[in-house]
């Protein structure tokens, strides 16, 4: 089975596996220019990956769960969260105790109350999406207990939802919002529950008459308003207070609105077999062994000291330490996946994922 082969895959929602690796395509690139340039997030460039890769991601997994069971027994959720708990917290304890602090001698990772604060500086995703999952899962099941309308029961999960966030804000009140990455879980559980609802409405949407060109409209003004903030904002520069993080937050969800609507015209609507499709699609199957993996193998290639971003020496010095870190991390994660021991540690996968029909 060759490398980029993804029959096994095909009847997975190729739309939701290419925007996955599109997104991890994008986490890669940042974490590229950051580290083998100078002043690379005062770019543009920059700019424009910041504010949609971790949003993306996170706006994705909200809309998946529409192809997950309901969460109406204990049992169910009991199972939800062994699930989830194998799947991130596994990998996060696997690469941060053994990983980067055995193998790499990383001291810093032996400290579990620094990491505990301070996840920003490992795999802070798994924790924030482990989160919110369990929150959006126990919500979930409160909400299977009312037999009324959709409506709400939906409204019933939004209020849960709501309260779990209160309840999280509560904890960081007293443990501190940097506790288990607690400020940027908070700022991602919007856009997870977003993407919980179109995935939820998307069908009735598109089944009215006027429903594919009131998507279509959504999706320019969308263009608009992130082009727009873009072009006057730095996102990664600013400040997480008030009116600031209500522009970020716009801009990222706009941007994740306008790129999922224009690829899905560009992209999803031709033949997607073979070529650079397949490995995006690739990239997005794979998306959370990258996104592990990848930290090994940043900068291979780094020159001191390092070039400007904005220069012909800069430019050449990210494409060249960007390939080179996706080809090796492709090359690893495929051999890590052929042990079911080490894909189990590593990446929490226990067999192969279960087909997400389209």
């Amino acid at each position: 089975m060759g490398i980029l082969n993804i029959a096994s895959t095909k009847n997975r929602n190729q739309f939701v596996d290419i925007m996955r690796g599109i997104a991890m395509l994008l986490v890669v690139l940042g974490h590229t220019m950051t580290g083998s340039t100078v002043n690379s997030e005062q770019s543009f460039i920059f700019n424009v990956i910041w504010s949609l890769q971790m949003p993306l991601f996170i706006l994705i997994s909200g809309y998946v769960t529409r192809y997950s069971k309901d969460i109406d027994t204990l049992q169910s959720l009991f199972k939800l969260l062994r699930k989830r708990t194998v799947a991130y917290l596994l990998p996060l304890a696997f690469w941060s105790f053994l990983i980067r602090g055995l193998i790499l001698r990383q001291k810093i990772f032996f400290d579990f109350k620094y990491i505990l604060w301070h996840m920003d500086n490992g795999y802070w995703f798994l924790a924030t999406i482990w989160t919110i999952s369990v929150i959006f899962g126990i919500s979930s099941y409160i909400s299977s207990f009312v037999k009324s309308s959709v409506f709400i029961k939906q409204a019933i999960l939004f209020a849960s939802y709501v309260c779990g966030m209160a309840v999280l804000g509560g904890i960081g009140y007293f443990a501190g919002m940097s506790f288990f990455c607690i400020k940027l879980t908070l700022y991602y559980m919007p856009f997870y529950f977003t993407g919980y609802l179109y995935g939820q409405y998307r069908d009735k949407i598109f089944a009215l008459s006027f429903g594919r060109q009131a998507v279509d409209v959504i999706v320019a003004v969308c263009f608009a308003i992130w082009l727009f903030v873009l072009v006057r904002f730095n996102l990664f520069s600013m400040s997480d207070g008030g009116v600031r993080l209500i522009i970020r937050a716009v801009a990222s969800l706009s941007g994740c609105i306008a790129v999922c609507g224009l690829l899905k015209a560009a992209i999803c609507e031709k033949s997607n077999e073979g070529g650079y499709i397949s490995a995006i699609r690739w990239v997005g199957v794979h998306s959370l062994e990258i996104y592990l993996t990848h930290y090994l193998f940043l900068h291979s290639l780094l020159s001191i000291p390092m070039p400007i971003m904005m220069s012909l020496k800069g430019a050449a010095s990210v494409l060249a330490n960007y390939t080179v870190t996706l080809t090796v991390t492709a090359i690893a994660v495929t051999l890590i996946n052929s042990s079911k021991v080490l894909s189990f540690c590593l990446y929490g996968k226990r067999k192969q994922n279960k087909k997400m029909m389209e």
